[in-house]
C-alpha cells in the first residue's frame, strides 16, 4: 500500500497552488507538536492544568483553526486541478490534491457528526427529565 502523501515529497510540484503541500506539511506538523505538549506533564503535579499549558493549548487551537479557513481556500479554489499535463498552470498531483480535498472534507463530516451526536443527546436528556419523577423540578 502506498503511504499518504507528505506535503514535503510534493514541494513546488503543484503550480495552480503552490500553498496545497504546505497545508499539509505545517498542519500534520503542528498537531505532531500539539499531541506531544498534551502528553507532557502538566507541571505542579496536580490533576489541574497549569496556566502555561492551557495557553499553549488555546495558541495551538486558534493556529488550526485559522490553518484550517485558510486550507479551505487553498484546497477548495482550484477543484478540480488538471492531473495529468505537469506543464500547465492548473496542475497539481492527483494524490496530493486527492489527499488535502480529503483531509479536508473529512473534518467538516467529522464536525456535524459530532454536532448531531451532542443534539441527539441533548434531547435524550430533556425527554429523559420530563419522563422521569425524580428530576422533575421540586417548587412545591
Amino acid at each position: 500500500l502506498p503511504s499518504p502523501p507528505s506535503g514535503a515529497l510534493y514541494l513546488g510540484q503543484c503550480p495552480c497552488q503552490y500553498l496545497v503541500p504546505y497545508y499539509l506539511l505545517v498542519g500534520g506538523s503542528a498537531s505532531l507538536v500539539f499531541l506531544l505538549l498534551t502528553c507532557l506533564p502538566c507541571g505542579d503535579g496536580t490533576p489541574q492544568l497549569s496556566s502555561g499549558v492551557c495557553n499553549w493549548r488555546t495558541a495551538f487551537l486558534l493556529f488550526f483553526f485559522a490553518w484550517f479557513i485558510a486550507g479551505n481556500v487553498w484546497v477548495y479554489s482550484i477543484y478540480p486541478p488538471n492531473y495529468t499535463t505537469p506543464t500547465e498552470q492548473n496542475f497539481c498531483p492527483r494524490l496530493l490534491y486527492l489527499f488535502a480535498f480529503w483531509i479536508t472534507t473529512l473534518v467538516y463530516v467529522a464536525l456535524v457528526t459530532a454536532l448531531l451526536a451532542a443534539l441527539c443527546i441533548l434531547g435524550c436528556l430533556m425527554l429523559l427529565r420530563s419522563r422521569l419523577p425524580w428530576l422533575q423540578r421540586g417548587d412545591t
